[in-house]
């Protein structure tokens, strides 16, 4: 997070474009964020982490929905990442979607299929 907006790495060929990030892009503008695709080097990612500018770090996929990103580890050296917690908007963005998911908040998107 930056400020009031999310961004996530452009689509390159090694991060896939799902429908899980897709999802929590769309639930992130029904919240009232902003999206972003740019590209962040490691160098620029421990920067803003550590001057605040860059608050929470997340991952999602199918089977984690979405992960906080606590620590990070690299040839650099390591950080911690909004003091290796999940962040107040990762959390809501969780809820948010698993909500939809569990039949709880509205489906403003069309997503849910009833199966039968």
């Amino acid at each position: 997070m930056y400020g009031n907006k999310i961004v996530t790495p452009t689509l390159t060929g090694s991060l896939l474009a799902g429908v899980t990030r897709d999802s929590l892009l769309s639930v992130a503008r029904d919240l009232g964020y902003e999206s972003e695709e740019a590209r962040v080097s490691i160098d620029q990612w421990r920067t803003d982490s550590e001057n605040g500018t860059l608050t929470e770090v997340f991952a999602c996929g199918t089977a984690a929905v979405i992960t906080p990103v606590g620590t990070v580890k690299c040839n650099g050296g390591e950080w911690q990442q909004s003091g290796g917690e999940p962040g107040e908007v990762t959390l809501k963005l969780r809820e948010a979607l698993l909500d939809i998911q569990r039949g709880k908040a509205e489906d403003r998107h069309g997503w849910m299929h009833e199966l039968g």
